[in-house]
């Protein structure tokens, strides 16, 4: 009901006519005046504080009071009965159309009821049943808000972000620049004949990746000493007449690796080691000789022209039979894999740190290479190999790596 100054409906409650205005705080009466009004009609205005006629209490009057009380029951009566109106035309609606349906969609927890209960203004109102929540409301879960890993590079960016001195922080800063030296050295095969070498090896499974391993350092470790703590000690046969004794550190996970990859991809030991030491440590790492397909030791490696055995993968592959596209080379040495890069897996060194747990990491990372039409491009997405040559320092492969700028350690 309007409250404004200029009409005759001064009261929620009643009228009162614009002779007579009842003050019942102070049972006086007022007769109209131009000097108690501020409009040209002469509609009273006090200059002292208007009184409330909206409190029913305050009202001598039985009469009115009992009026009063008549309205606000017949009112109440029917609010009531429109709501409940407005209640039954929904109920209806719902019944007579695909609404839900919808709801059910969006939701299939919601619980329609098949009657409504009277209306209800209370927290526990019936409504409160069809409230749906947004599937985009849930809570996220941890895994949800973990950050995703990616092999290698993320260990990498948090051992430079962090600064730590834990043992794996510096490993991981140390082989980072061993592989960007690696991949930025220029070198050549040391012979000529080299660039023709060609060696087709058999390969019982032509679906299958084939993966070349790396020995020492990526899936063991030759101890100088073998008085030092080792993992076993292995009779090697340098000559006819000269056995050493070689104390080895098998990295942890390195037998279970090998035996799950086995069943999905071609395993291959390639290591820069002589054979006379090689084959005994393959030998302890596959007594049955059945997960290991080949073995390649030092001279099927290339030797450049700094003296060093890398490993070109091309001696080794071709189209119909092993094609680039379908071989990786895991080393924890760059150079081994810098004449093919995007074939090559880069990983820290191992020597006898027991907490290492590198090799669950890289087998999962395997694991999603399954079914990849081309290894190099799955590589290339993921490791980024190519960003690590850059002439203009391992600062700026640290720029491009992790999209900030950030000082080397």
């Amino acid at each position: 009901m309007s409250l404004t100054r200029n009409g005759s409906k001064m009261s929620r409650h009643g009228r009162f006519t614009n002779s007579q205005i009842l003050d019942l705080k102070k049972n006086k009466i007022f007769p109209q005046s131009s000097k108690h009004s501020d409009s040209p009609t002469g509609i009273f205005m006090s200059a002292s504080k208007a009184p409330d006629y909206g409190q029913a209490h305050l009202l001598n009057n039985d009469a009115l009071k009992n009026k009063i009380k008549e309205k606000r029951i017949q009112k109440s009566i029917d609010t009531e009965v429109l709501l409940n109106k407005l209640v039954t035309r929904v109920e209806s609606k719902i019944a007579q159309s695909p609404f839900k349906k919808k709801m059910l969609a969006i939701n299939p927890t919601i619980e329609i009821p098949s009657q409504l209960k009277p209306y209800s203004l209370t927290p526990q109102s019936r409504i409160s049943t069809f409230q749906i929540q947004s599937p985009t409301s849930k809570p996220r879960s941890s895994s949800q808000n973990k950050r995703i890993e990616i092999y290698y590079l993320s260990k990498l960016q948090k051992a430079f972000d962090s600064n730590g001195s834990d043992y794996f922080s510096r490993i991981y800063r140390e082989h980072f620049h061993q592989t960007y030296q690696g991949l930025n050295h220029r070198f050549f095969p040391q012979n000529n004949n080299d660039y023709n070498r060609s060696n087709k090896l058999t390969k019982k499974c032509q679906q299958q990746i084939t993966l070349f391993f790396d020995l020492d350092e990526t899936l063991v470790h030759c101890n100088e000493n073998p008085s030092m703590p080792c993992d076993v000690i292995l009779d090697i046969n340098v000559s006819k007449n000269q056995i050493v004794k070689a104390g080895i550190n098998i990295r942890p996970y390195a037998k279970e690796l090998l035996k799950n990859l086995s069943k999905s991809f071609e395993i291959i030991i390639f290591t820069a080691s002589h054979s006379c030491y090689a084959e005994k440590v393959c030998n302890f790492l596959d007594p049955e000789q059945s997960i290991i397909s080949h073995r390649l030791y030092r001279d099927s490696c290339t030797l450049t022209n700094n003296s060093l055995y890398t490993k070109d993968l091309k001696i080794f592959c071709d189209n119909t039979n092993r094609p680039l596209s379908q071989v990786a080379l895991i080393d924890n040495a760059s150079y081994s894999y810098a004449w093919q890069l995007d074939n090559g897996i880069p990983i820290i060194p191992f020597y006898d740190n027991k907490e290492d747990k590198e090799l669950l990491d890289l087998e999962k990372y395997l694991k999603n290479m399954i079914g990849t039409i081309d290894v190099r491009e799955f590589n290339k997405s993921h490791l980024k190999l190519n960003l690590f040559i850059d002439q203009r320092g391992p600062y700026k492969v640290l720029e491009n790596l992790f999209g900030k700028q950030q000082q080397p350690q």
